[in-house]
């Protein structure tokens, strides 16, 4: 095992997994798309060039971060996704039980009633939401040994 990369996953029978047929040509045409949305929105829904570009980047820097999640599984790499995934659906579902239950009961009064302090008061209960969420994900993946679903590691 490679210390300086974690520990890369191997698969059950203790080796570094063969990557299928259709692999490289995934990849190939998910660039490929990528680059061709681009191109049609530009020309053909006449979109903001400027702003076509800064999407391109933005999902340019999410497929590459895809395609090495896939490529070098590691367990830190797997232990960070699995606290993403706690903090954006599972945090953000907090919050927003949190704001039904706020709406409910006028609990945001009471809390912004603090005057120096309850607008600061209120960020910091969403923020402890969140970091809860990221609690929930880690332990999710510590139940599942940090290997991610569908993963052929």
């Amino acid at each position: 095992m490679n210390k300086k990369n974690d520990e890369i996953l191997p698969n059950e029978n203790g080796q570094k997994p063969s990557k299928p047929k259709w692999w490289k040509p995934l990849w190939i045409l998910t660039s490929i798309s990528m680059v061709g949305s681009g191109v049609f929105t530009y020309f053909f829904l006449h979109g903001e060039f400027v702003r076509i570009i800064i999407y391109e980047i933005i999902f340019s820097l999410v497929l590459g971060g895809a395609y090495y999640i896939r490529v070098r599984p590691s367990i830190k790499v797997n232990k960070l996704v699995y606290i993403i995934f706690g903090i954006t659906p599972i945090g953000f579902g907090l919050v927003i039980l949190y704001a039904l239950i706020c709406g409910i009961t006028n609990f945001s009064t009471f809390i912004m009633s603090f005057k120096p302090f309850g607008s600061w008061l209120q960020l910091g209960i969403i923020i402890g939401l969140f970091t809860i969420g990221g609690f929930i994900g880690n332990w999710f993946g510590k139940k599942r040994d940090y290997r991610l679903p569908l993963s052929p590691y």
